[in-house]
């Protein structure tokens, strides 16, 4: 198998850093929070960072690398290293995005298979997404989550991976006009990014979000909810409340 020898190593890696529901790609309400899934789509789950890392997650993940044509995940890789400016350290990071890629971006597959027309369609978006707008989304995150994003080799940064932040933002129609990133509207949003703290983020992940997404996924999904921003400006009160803060 392909990529079997270091799917575990990957996988390590990766974890350090039936109703309908809405998605980065949908246009979400505050109706109810808990429907709303990661931009990307349910991620698959490994388990929590300092437990053991769950066998039928690996499976599942094997599955996906082994559904995905090579070369397609190959371009997967090259285009986030141009996102990123930054080229990839080494096999065992090159894998670890691979790993990333099929655990997180469910949009892409069809299941535990992958799905070549919304595949592409994310690839054709992920194209015109440029490196300079990615590196102020970047720095936009961090600011906000004050830890630093990136990897090494056989590390991820406590803020995750920085290929991380383009496939967050990939997925979520608001930020694209068809299908060509906007940098006006992502200009709005980070506006919007930039008057959360980190504890709202906590607050989507500890109250809100079913799906075990990451911090990333779990700000995205805030700025998407116009309920929660009066003429542009964040209701904080309103979030807590409806997030459940205080129950």
């Amino acid at each position: 198998m392909r990529h079997g020898p270091t799917l575990l190593a990957a996988a390590i890696l990766l974890l350090p850093g039936g109703t309908r529901a809405a998605r980065g790609d949908d246009k979400p309400t505050s109706n109810d929070l808990g429907q709303i899934l990661p931009p990307g789509g349910v991620p698959l789950d490994f388990g929590r960072p300092g437990t053991p890392i769950k066998v039928d997650a690996l499976k599942q993940a094997t599955k996906r690398l082994e559904s995905a044509p090579p070369e397609d995940l190959d371009k997967w890789v090259a285009e986030l290293e141009r996102i990123m400016d930054q080229k990839l350290d080494g096999e065992l990071a090159k894998q670890g995005c691979r790993t990333y890629f099929v655990s997180r971006m469910s949009v892409a597959f069809e299941g535990l298979g992958w799905n070549p027309k919304a595949a592409d369609r994310l690839f054709r978006r992920a194209r015109t997404l440029s490196a300079t707008e990615a590196k102020v989304w970047k720095e936009a995150f961090e600011s906000l989550l004050k830890k630093e994003i990136g990897q090494t080799a056989t590390t991820n940064s406590a803020g995750g991976p920085a290929y991380a932040v383009p496939l967050v933002l990939i997925p979520v129609e608001a930020l694209h006009d068809g299908q060509t990133y906007s940098a006006e509207r992502g200009k709005k949003y980070r506006a919007r990014l930039g008057q959360l703290t980190a504890e709202d983020v906590s607050l989507w992940k500890d109250r809100v979000d079913g799906f075990g997404g990451t911090d990333l996924d779990a700000a995205v999904n805030i700025v998407l909810l116009d309920d929660f921003f009066d003429k542009e400006q964040f209701r904080r009160d309103k979030f807590r409340a409806a997030a459940g803060a205080g129950k």
